[in-house]
């Protein structure tokens, strides 16, 4: 019996070294920031201790930890107000030389999920501002491809924003989400690129054009965008 309990706490013993091991060897859990050599060209994003890697997937780097909310929300309000914020929802971290896209944080109840979004460049400089000269080359040199929304409808979209007002420094309320968002392809010459339109709050769509490469954005004064959007698929 003594060598059957000896055995388990030997078995417990080695196990606890094991957890601790692969704790220690994590790429965050008892550091403060989070760095991405690929990616990142500065310090890394700051985060708490405790907070164990996941990996990343394409643009988002996930963890899980066992700090309560209240105090990763307080953290993550802290790293966000010292960036650069533009279009009511990225912010740009100079030091890193990247956008953060999204910054979630998941209460479930045991532990929590942080999952932290972003790109290289800045998507709060000009080089992201896109030019109202997208409706001329649609319109002029461009081609539909196909997409959410029927050839015919675009004609309706384009004069819809060509009549609105361009809103040059949107802002977003944190608690408003996109309901609708329709994409096209299209193309010019030999090159390919996609727009992509949803509401930005109730009365403001936002426009984005991606070409593969790098995206960029517009936002223009919509009424009842929603709607209007769900009515041109």
């Amino acid at each position: 019996m003594k060598a059957i309990i000896g055995l388990i706490k030997l078995v417990l013993v080695f196990g606890f070294m094991a957890i601790a091991f692969l704790l220690l060897i994590n790429k965050t859990f008892i550091y403060e920031v989070y760095k991405d050599d690929e990616i990142m060209q500065g310090s890394g994003i700051p985060i708490s201790r405790f907070m164990y890697y996941q990996g990343r997937s394409k643009d988002t780097a996930t963890f899980i930890t066992p700090l309560n909310a209240s105090y990763l929300n307080t953290f993550k309000s802290d790293y966000l107000e010292n960036l650069e914020e533009c279009y009511g929802k990225y912010y740009y971290d100079d030091d890193n030389y990247i956008t953060i896209t999204n910054y979630n944080i998941v209460d479930n109840n045991y532990y929590r999920t942080v999952s932290i979004a972003f790109n290289r460049g800045n998507y709060c400089s000009d080089d992201y501002v896109l030019s109202d000269m997208w409706v001329y080359e649609y319109n002029n040199v461009s081609s539909y491809v196909d997409g959410d929304i029927p050839a015919s409808s675009m004609t309706n979209l384009i004069n819809a924003v060509y009549a609105s007002t361009r809103v040059n420094e949107p802002i977003i309320d944190d608690s408003y989400e996109s309901q609708v968002s329709l994409s096209v392809n299209c193309s010019n010459n030999d090159s390919n690129y996609t727009l992509t339109f949803s509401d930005f709050n109730s009365n403001q769509l936002l426009i984005v054009k991606n070409d593969g490469e790098s995206e960029q954005f517009a936002v223009y004064e919509v009424a009842n965008v929603v709607n209007y959007l769900n009515s041109l698929g």
